[in-house]
């Protein structure tokens, strides 16, 4: 294991440079002392030393698949990734139950500015292109966060970075792969890491697990790793199984006050309420993904949900479903609001809601039992809304 001290600047993996923070994503650059002399590794041929010292900040936003500019990441090539990675994990690590975005599902790309001007001769294209997987595993009860990236990559093999690098390894079919196992510290906080870089012909893929602690166990080895990072299904050249449906995006509402996430045995119960009372309400109606195989909300969200495209004789519409504890929400003052209470006590609130964002639909519904259990609903205006109550005050919902 290699320490590393880090007192007057910030570690940071070469390859993964993104932190989230509220309003979007910041990127890094790395920042630490070059050093004038440095030790054989174990794999490398060349060793260099640490870079120059340099730092820099720069805004991102949520991009999508399928975007043109990076074509071989779509819905469906990122649901097949995400599939093989976990897929890559040994037997007994789990990954814990949780939204798609925070479960190992590789994410679309970041969009930064083409104009962000960024220091030490960097460049946006240096720091944008990849798509990450993120997600907590779990081992015998050790966990630690997990995080995949994949990029598509065509430059030559960079040099071992001493610090960056333990071991270097070429596998039979040429795939060179990087491993470190380490410990960091920053202003007295010391952090276990260990990290892995695959070098395909196309492809880079890097993986990171950590914990705090110097001494603190990861559910994951520097070899688990490597295997993790080498697995060619990760290669933005890998062919997508047919059939392969698109990956499932986060739902759920944001709250002023996160709760915590429902366990995955209510998700699981619920949702089976929700699939019966489905098959007897819209029995002729087929849907892209079962309207019953709900999600954890997003981080904080404290709901499970799931948004859905049906097919009827009158054509497709689209259904989002969220179920959670009511947190307060009232609309006294929207004249579109329509309310009513049914004989269980049951509120009934709808209105047409023209802040949708991106391809939300229109249409609200809350249905709050007397439970203090809500079931709020997104609709297109062609699914009959006596339909989507009787869906939402079916046996079994009650959290």
């Amino acid at each position: 294991m290699r320490l590393d001290i880090r007192r007057s600047g910030v570690w940071i993996d070469a390859v993964v440079v993104a932190a989230i923070v509220t309003a979007g994503c910041v990127a890094a650059g790395i920042t630490h002392d070059s050093q004038p002399e440095v030790e054989d590794i174990p794999g490398c041929d060349v060793v260099v030393p640490d870079g120059e010292t340099f730092s820099f900040l720069t805004g991102s936003y949520p991009g999508t698949y399928d975007n043109p500019d990076y074509p071989w990441l779509t819905a469906e090539k990122a649901s097949a990734m995400s599939e093989s990675l976990v897929r890559s994990l040994p037997a007994d690590v789990e990954v814990q139950f949780a939204s798609p975005s925070n479960s190992l599902v590789f994410q679309p790309i970041q969009i930064y500015s083409k104009n962000a001007e960024l220091s030490g001769g960097m460049t946006v294209e240096d720091i944008s292109g990849d798509s990450t997987a993120s997600g907590v595993v779990d081992r015998a009860g050790v966990a630690a966060p997990l995080r995949v990236s994949a990029e598509a990559w065509d430059d030559a093999i960079p040099p071992c970075t001493e610090g960056s690098v333990d071991e270097r390894t070429t596998l039979p079919d040429g795939t060179v792969v990087d491993v470190l196992d380490a410990v960091s510290e920053y202003d007295g906080v010391s952090t276990h890491r260990r990290t892995a870089t695959a070098y395909f012909p196309d492809t880079t893929v890097h993986a990171r697990t950590s914990n705090e602690g110097a001494e603190a166990e990861l559910p994951l080895e520097a070899d688990e790793l490597r295997d993790i990072v080498s697995n060619p299904e990760l290669r933005v050249s890998a062919r997508v199984p047919e059939g392969t449906k698109p990956a499932r995006a986060d739902c759920g509402s944001p709250r002023e006050f996160p709760v915590p996430p429902l366990p995955r045995d209510v998700v699981e119960r619920i949702g089976s309420a929700l699939q019966t009372q489905w098959e007897t309400t819209f029995p002729n109606t087929s849907t892209d993904v079962a309207v019953g195989d709900l999600m954890p909300g997003r981080s904080g969200s404290g709901s499970a949900c799931n948004a859905v495209v049906l097919t009827t004789s009158r054509g497709t519409a689209q259904l989002n479903v969220e179920i959670s504890l009511e947190d307060n929400k009232d609309w006294p003052d929207d004249p579109d609001a329509v309310r009513s209470v049914i004989p269980d006590g049951t509120v009934v609130t709808r209105r047409s809601d023209l802040r949708t964002i991106g391809t939300e639909p229109p249409e609200w519904l809350s249905v709050l039992r007397p439970s203090n259990t809500v079931v709020q609903l997104r609709f297109d205006d062609t699914i009959a809304v006596d339909s989507l109550v009787e869906l939402a005050t079916a046996p079994g919902l009650d959290l």
